[in-house]
């Protein structure tokens, strides 16, 4: 099965989930996340290679609450600093890219942790759209898949921190963004993030 397939699949899931979801309990919610970026573009001689730097990404969703299958949507954006890394070192440039992103997403309550946390496994594809100045900017899509605790903090407030991974098989960069020694390579992240949800 491609990605574009499976993207489909997963998003036609979400829409079928979506009537009902609507008439069940909603949250919204605000955090950042911490990711971690590997790929991007390689130069195979020196094995140096260019990417995202640590960025803290910003992100909003709207979530559905309450049983064991859920929906929601994640959207995301991030300054990002630009990172030449070898093995003698890294070079960055400050605030070089920018990142917009959507994520839908189905998630299934896996189990109850201690007398009120809940674990969930979420996942779905991505859409990022990578602004690299100078009016050139890409877009991307992938999958991402995540896994959460989730700590009820009273009636309607909530907190979760998560852990998970994503991939654009496509990077942001193309070969006229690089130099003729570096390739364009898939972009892989891993990331850990916090957020704080209030249920509607």
């Amino acid at each position: 099965m491609t990605l574009r397939t499976w993207a489909h699949a997963a998003l036609a899931s979400w829409l079928l989930i979506m009537p009902s979801a609507l008439r069940a309990q909603w949250s919204l919610s605000g955090g950042v996340r911490a990711p971690r970026f590997a790929g991007g573009a390689v130069e195979s001689a020196s094995g140096r290679s260019l990417r995202p730097y640590r960025p803290t990404v910003f992100e909003l969703g709207l979530e559905r609450e309450g049983g064991r299958v859920g929906v929601g949507l994640r959207l995301h954006y991030a300054s990002s600093s630009l990172a030449l890394e070898g093995d003698d070192g890294i070079a960055a440039v400050k605030d070089a890219l920018s990142v917009y992103g959507a994520q839908p997403e189905v998630s299934i309550r896996l189990t109850h942790v201690g007398q009120e946390g809940i674990l969930r496994l979420s996942g779905g594809p991505l859409l990022e759209v990578w602004d690299l100045g100078d009016e050139v900017s890409r877009t991307r899509l992938g999958v991402a898949a995540a896994l959460s605790l989730e700590i009820p903090f009273g009636h309607r407030w909530a907190g979760a921190v998560r852990a998970g991974g994503a991939v654009t098989p496509s990077s942001p960069f193309t070969e006229a963004d690089l130099e003729s020694s570096f390739e364009p390579r898939a972009l892989w992240r891993r990331e850990i993030a916090g957020s704080l949800r209030y249920r509607l």
